[in-house]
């Protein structure tokens, strides 16, 4: 496994500190690709490179919204998030049924709808010197009292892992000629 394929597995779905996740950031900024207008424009399209067209359908099923490196880098120097709570409870004497309806809102110092993008795009190798494979990282945050924390999780990384071990099995089977045996490890 490559280098990058393991710094991003090991923090992905795993909640990271604001400074944490800036320096991760920091760090490995050379794998994070910002969109293209295309991915930006959220525009399928023959113009479009297919890896492109792939990146906004998985965002247009997920309900995402790309970001670009600055965007990130930016959130890991400065983020808040004023937090306002609502707790609505209905009663019917009648029948003794009962609703409870929580609300908490997110807004920004301006009192507007905190509004970040929920993916990012790394261009990792999967094994040490192979090709890069474009994922989309999905990026979330949650608030616990005073605290933030940070969630970066590499959407369908199997997907990658499949196609890159596809692409290894075809270059030692072209490269050497010999017959090619899938199986597994004895007990």
């Amino acid at each position: 496994m490559s280098d990058e394929w393991k710094a991003w597995n090991k923090i992905s779905g795993n909640p990271l500190g604001k400074d944490e996740m800036g320096e991760f950031i920091e760090e490995n900024a050379k794998d994070i690709m910002d969109p293209s207008p295309a991915i930006l424009g959220m525009k399928e399209g023959t113009k479009n490179q297919p890896w492109e067209n792939r990146l906004i359908q998985t965002a247009a099923q997920i309900d995402g919204r790309y970001g670009q490196l600055a965007q990130l880098l930016a959130m890991s120097k400065q983020f808040q998030v004023f937090e306002s709570s609502d707790l609505e409870v209905k009663t019917n004497r009648d029948t003794g049924e009962a609703t409870v309806h929580f609300m908490n809102e997110h807004k920004d110092a301006q009192g507007k709808p905190i509004n970040i993008p929920n993916l990012i795009i790394i261009a990792i190798p999967v094994f040490k010197g192979g090709a890069l494979y474009r994922m989309p990282v999905r990026f979330r945050y949650r608030k616990n009292g005073s605290k933030i924390a940070f969630i970066l999780k590499i959407y369908n990384p199997e997907k990658a892992m499949q196609a890159a071990f596809d692409e290894a099995v075809t270059t030692a089977t072209e490269g050497t000629s010999l017959p090619m045996f899938k199986g597994s490890p004895e007990v």
